[in-house]
């Protein structure tokens, strides 16, 4: 993720907006020693006090000494000002740390976190209590960390983080492999990894460590596609597989536009520790710097948690509703939006205590391939046997390409529907009489068959207004071969054989004003979502007396907006880096008529100098292209990168990484590229590539 930072080398005096009060900060670089030798670079932000403080721990594989500078600031100063000892480390092999990055949250990674927080505890500053945070990857490790119970971890906050590495992440989402997601953050990494300790920071050495990395970092994508089922390798570090395990108190973040936000409910609902939940309207993105709006006071809200948990302060973090869930209405289709129209919903419980009989089931109805169908409250009468066949294009879901978006150019959030819903069996519901509250997860459960043993379907909950505009509230995709998402071992299909899917949509927060209409759109396809299956699938969804297809919209019962906290607004102004202007960020749709295959392309770029590292460089500048042919099999992603960082008493170090995956209906195919230059000498040129048969993709 994109991320912003400021270097304070001495004391510096942090102030929030409006704000005096607080303990000035100062900077230290350390290294910490493993247990095998290995140094972790690590920055302190210091409170200027006598102490002790409690520690808090961000350990993530970002450059804190670059690209995440500007963004650390806000955050660890602040909590530094407030009196702990915040811990930004470099993950082994990444950044300013010695070592090599053997993989995403390795067995390694875990133990080394738990040596850090043993460290971290046992300074002389210190009282013994740590808390671990962090977005995305930090979210996984603190999730794991914890799981370990480390005595000294007291408190964690997750942001945007997943319990199930294989079925909710960025490499296979349902048991489909990603196809846009295979090459986004993927490239990137090839292209981080590739990159320097920072000399200053690191001290001599740097351009031995740095040879060494070159040589020994394996590429990671390579294993991802090794690993086509959920085996072992996704389930170890996944938490959903030892919930029990966590006893240290959770505060949970995500977000609405977000690939991550099913993730709260499931801490809410298994972890037995105190919890709290707060999903918003943002994408992939701090609540303090989310986008869309309206982001929050995430700072203080993460200060109220430690202070509780750390301090043992009474500021009432664990009295507030377990779940704060921002509730849109009405949804809209703007790709861009500053902010989205609505307000904060809150719940005592999750998942909600029910005293009242659930909400009935919605039944698709009627002839869906021709748009008629209908959701209705009353299934189908008896005798019927009703079906809808699916047998569109491979490109349905261009209309909500971005499965984990940042709200800002180039991935927004998902737009009008109507394209889509034009190639899609649909259901939709009269014009409401009265508004519906959609907070949770709504539940599809349908009855499919197929002509191919291998086939997908992707579900889309939407709000149609009365112009006809088409709104995205919730979706999902399931690859059918996969029907239980907890086993390793795929089954094939039967043709023609009808299976019972059950499928959990993405969370909710939606209010469905009256006048507007429900409809449920089913597909066989989800690009660029879900890899294509290797034919073209005729989709049967059976609605009929014995085989009723329904949906099933979760319980308003319980939710509130009054008498609720109030999560605020960003209260301080974070300093600013310089930037540096880069590739414009755009992103289109290109239709290749002759050649039978749609694309889309995303272009963005631009990075950061720091004045108070005398002018440090960090730039980067991006394009991916993702291509599906009409015959369905043949799918391609393509993802090129290139990183640029200009030290202002050392060298120019450019790093172009490029990665490639593409398919026919047998095979699976990556290829990865790496070269590097240094004051424009190469340094390292390599190409690494693999072919692996499709297991039932």
């Amino acid at each position: 993720m994109p991320d912003r930072s400021h270097p304070a080398d001495g004391f510096r005096r942090y102030r929030s907006a409006g704000d005096t009060a607080g303990h000035a900060v100062r900077t230290e670089h350390v290294h910490i020693p493993m247990d095998d030798g290995v140094r972790l670079a690590a920055t302190l932000y210091v409170p200027d006090g006598p102490g002790p403080f409690p520690a808090i721990l961000e350990s993530i594989p970002y450059r804190k000494d670059d690209w995440t500078l500007s963004r650390d600031w806000p955050l660890h100063g602040a909590f530094a000002a407030a009196g702990y000892v915040s811990c930004r480390l470099d993950v082994r092999g990444t950044g300013s740390s010695e070592g090599i990055a053997e993989g995403e949250y390795t067995e390694r990674e875990i133990l080394d976190n738990l040596a850090v927080i043993d460290w971290l505890a046992t300074r002389d500053w210190s009282t013994g209590g740590v808390g671990m945070f962090g977005i995305s990857w930090g979210g996984f490790s603190a999730l794991q960390a914890a799981a370990r119970r480390p005595p000294a971890l007291r408190a964690i906050i997750p942001v945007h983080f997943s319990h199930d590495r294989y079925n909710l992440d960025v490499h296979y989402v349902g048991g489909t492999l990603h196809v846009g997601e295979s090459v986004y953050w993927p490239v990137e990494m090839v292209g981080e990894n590739a990159l320097p300790p920072d000399p200053e920071r690191f001290g001599p050495g740097w351009r031995d460590e740095w040879l060494r990395r070159l040589e020994a970092t394996p590429q990671w994508p390579l294993e991802w596609l090794r690993h086509q089922r959920r085996d072992s390798f996704w389930r170890a570090a996944s938490v959903g597989e030892e919930w029990a395990a966590i006893q240290a108190p959770v505060l949970a973040i995500g977000g609405l536009n977000d690939g991550y936000r099913d993730a709260v409910l499931a801490v809410l609902e298994h972890v037995r520790a105190p919890r709290r939940g707060v999903i918003g309207p943002w994408g992939h993105a701090w609540p303090h710097d989310g986008s869309p709006g309206p982001s929050i006071d995430g700072v203080g809200l993460m200060r109220r948690w430690w202070d509780r948990w750390l301090k043992g302060e009474t500021t009432g973090a664990d009295h507030e509703p377990m779940l704060s869930l921002y509730v849109v209405e009405p949804p809209g289709t703007a790709e861009f939006p500053a902010e989205l129209p609505g307000r904060w919903w809150h719940i005592g419980h999750w998942p909600p205590v029910l005293r009242i009989a659930p909400p009935p089931p919605l039944y698709l109805e009627g002839d869906g391939a021709a748009g008629l169908g209908s959701l209705t409250g009353e299934p189908a009468a008896s005798g019927d046997a009703a079906t809808s066949t699916w047998a569109g294009p491979p490109d349905v879901g261009l209309c909500a390409p971005f499965w984990c978006g940042y709200g800002y150019p180039p991935q927004g959030v998902p737009g009008d529907q109507r394209a889509d819903d034009a190639r899609s069996l649909l259901f939709t519901s009269p014009p409401l009489e009265r508004p519906i509250l959609v907070a949770g997860i709504p539940h599809a459960r349908l009855w499919l068959s197929a002509d191919q043993p291998v086939a997908q379907v992707a579900v889309r909950l939407e709000a149609v207004a009365p112009d006809g505009r088409s709104a995205l509230i919730a979706r999902a995709v399931r690859n059918l071969t996969r029907l239980d998402p907890a086993a390793e071992a795929p089954v094939p299909l039967v043709p023609g054989e009808p299976v019972e899917v059950d499928l959990p949509l993405s969370a909710a927060g939606a209010r469905i004003p009256a006048g507007h209409r429900l409809r449920v759109a089913v597909a066989g396809a989800a690009f660029p979502i879900a890899w294509p299956t290797p034919t073209p699938v005729a989709l049967t969804l059976h609605h009929d007396v014995a085989r009723p297809s329904a949906l099933r919209l979760p319980t308003a019962a319980g939710w509130s907006w009054e008498h609720a906290p109030d999560l605020g607004r960003p209260a301080f102004d974070p300093p600013a880096s310089e930037p540096v202007p880069g590739t414009p960020a755009a992103w289109r749709i290109e239709r290749d008529g002759v050649a039978g295959t749609t694309s889309l392309v995303c272009e963005s770029g631009g990075g950061d100098r720091f004045p108070e590292r005398e002018g440090l460089v960090f730039a980067a500048d991006a394009r991916y292209r993702v291509t599906v042919a009409d015959g369905f099999a043949a799918c391609r992603a393509d993802g090129t990168i290139r990183y640029r960082l200009a030290y202002p008493h050392g060298p120019e170090v450019v790093a172009d990484a490029g990665l490639t995956l593409d398919s026919d209906r047998d095979e699976l195919r990556i290829r990865v590229t790496l070269a590097v230059t240094e004051d424009g000498g190469p340094v390292f040129d390599r190409t690494w590539e693999l072919a692996v048969p499709r297991d039932l993709l």
